[in-house]
């Protein structure tokens, strides 16, 4: 819910935030600045504030990357959740499917993918190598629109709503209305993927987490309620643990 009077400071903030930590190279704030939308100024002040609490620091060429508190701030929010704990076994019973298999996260309009596990990996190579994927071309993420009403998904895509640089075409949003209302009708979402060539993902969200997980890759029509039934028996299994 939109608090009546947003902090605009603060979203800003954390929006540099986000980005900074989604980059993979060290940035000038600039070149973040146009990323995001925000003023040049703006976004040097914010950045020199997140670099004095120790969320953010400099490079030798003036550039900022993640500071230290942000490892922090990942590794005491993971703890605190307890999510990445409690959906790590079930999850890896659905690698017999030979499937990518996934959990994430609603960020903006992206999802932000907190573990992606390719056939032939180990379990461990799955946690928080994907960056962030547009919602609208993920099952994750449709799965995941479709808990919000459609005033507050028309908001989210709203021009200069963005929590994040946007990637991926434009959205058609009366087209992903009329999809979000077949996932809440079905219960969950079954998109063609960005890449397409035949790849789509199958998501379903958590109970007790605003979460999703799903499954990717190439699976036919009658494979959909088999892989459905597996799905659920995972998300139950991790909400109960």
């Amino acid at each position: 819910m939109k608090p009546a009077q947003p902090n605009q400071s603060l979203i800003d903030g954390l929006a540099c935030l986000q980005a900074l930590a989604a980059h993979g190279r060290p940035i000038g704030s600039r070149e973040l600045g146009r990323a995001l939308g925000l003023e040049p100024t703006r976004v040097n002040r914010l950045l020199k504030t997140l670099a004095f609490v120790g969320l953010a620091q400099q490079d030798e060429n003036r550039k900022y990357l993640p500071g230290p508190g942000i490892h922090a701030l990942a590794a005491q929010s993971l703890r605190g959740s307890g999510l990445i704990r409690r959906a790590l076994g079930p999850l890896e019973s659905l690698f017999d499917l030979e499937l990518q298999v996934a959990m994430g996260v609603l960020w903006g309009d992206q999802v932000c993918y907190l573990y992606l596990h390719s056939p032939g990996e180990t379990a461990a190579e799955g946690i928080g190598q994907s960056p962030l994927y547009p919602a609208a071309w993920s099952g994750l993420g449709q799965a995941l629109l479709a808990d919000l009403t459609d005033d507050e998904v028309r908001s989210l895509y709203a021009e200069g709503r963005h929590l994040v640089a946007p990637t991926g075409p434009a959205v058609d949003l009366d087209e992903l209305l009329e999809q979000l209302a077949e996932v809440r009708k079905q219960g969950y979402a079954v998109p063609q993927t960005l890449e397409s060539q035949g790849v789509r993902t199958l998501g379903v969200t958590l109970d007790r987490d605003q979460a999703a997980i799903g499954v990717a890759g190439r699976f036919t029509d009658r494979r959909i309620p088999a892989i459905l039934r597996r799905l659920e028996k995972v998300a139950r299994a991790i909400d109960a643990a």
